[in-house]
């Protein structure tokens, strides 16, 4: 449940000037190592059942959407003091998460690590990227990745992104079809980071040839109520039941569909709160540095 304390970490003007100019944020020790902890202990859990189920091998990667509703780790999370202010000051009020999905990247067999190929670098939300007219296209959604596992070293399947690139519609690639286009960088961060990113943010995947590390990392995608969910948002009804109000709202429950357009105080109880303690932030506009 939001309290005061999570007042100490909204965000600020330089926090939204670099995200702004560059398209994405990174948060050092988001998480606590108790917390990091759960967490990985989570991931654990289900991407050994993912496996077995699959009958998937020590190298193949496991890519797991619709996480959120699968342990109360992952749903202390939504809400999580050191980033969910920054989410409001960005998107404002009428937000909720509409997508998640996380990804356990263990090393590639030791015969691919020599093999080059080309990333696939791209922009979120599929069909918004061709049937938006407007230029630059608007940011609409933004994703935290949740970093667990130790990638201050390239080379570990880090997240590469080209700082800027969202005010970009199209993406020039290099001729030889394995080079990454220029600007290209890894995120290279501690366990416990969080990275913030405009889903316009040009960005890959990338392969993990290290050794010993397995990378491991959750994403939430927040959007704007009246965006349709991007995965089944599979909630637990007692899990839903014993959430807050702020965090139904971010589980997606409306008081109809009308009120995801036009929200009552009880579609959005975010707002309620920050008109108490955040007035500033319970505006009816959105007035950060916008394209």
């Amino acid at each position: 449940m939001l309290d005061p304390s999570y007042l100490q970490f909204c965000l600020t003007e330089d926090e939204r000037r670099h995200f702004d100019e560059r398209g994405f944020l990174v948060v050092e020790d988001a998480l606590d190592a108790e917390n990091l902890g759960r967490l990985v202990a989570a991931v654990d859990r289900l991407d050994s059942a993912h496996r077995a189920e699959k009958g998937a091998g020590q190298h193949d990667q496991t890519f797991f959407a619709d996480f959120v509703g699968r342990d109360p780790a992952f749903i202390d999370l939504l809400d999580w003091r050191k980033t969910f202010p920054k989410v409001w000051g960005l998107l404002g009020w009428n937000i909720y998460l509409y997508h998640s999905h996380l990804g356990v990247n263990p090393p590639v067999a030791p015969e691919q690590r020599g093999e080059q190929k080309a990333l696939g670098w791209h922009q979120d939300s599929g069909r918004v990227n061709v049937e938006m007219e407007e230029h630059p296209r608007p940011r609409l959604s933004l994703k935290i990745g949740y970093f667990l596992t130790d990638l201050t070293t390239p080379g570990r399947g880090n997240f590469w992104i080209i700082p800027g690139s969202h005010r970009q519609d199209t993406l020039e690639k290099p001729t030889d079809g394995v080079s990454n286009p220029p600007g290209a960088m890894p995120v290279c961060v501690r366990p416990g980071t969080a990275v913030f990113f405009d889903r316009r943010l040009w960005h890959s995947a990338s392969p993990n040839t290290s050794e010993e590390t397995t990378r491991k990392v959750l994403f939430f995608g927040y959007g704007y109520r009246w965006i349709r969910p991007k995965d089944d948002m599979t909630i637990p009804e007692a899990m839903m039941e014993r959430a807050d109000p702020i965090r139904r709202q971010l589980l997606g429950w409306a008081t109809g569909a009308n009120g995801r357009y036009s929200p009552t105080d009880a579609d959005v109880p975010l707002r309620g709160w920050l008109k108490e303690h955040r007035p500033e932030d319970a505006r009816n506009v959105v007035v950060a540095g916008r394209d």
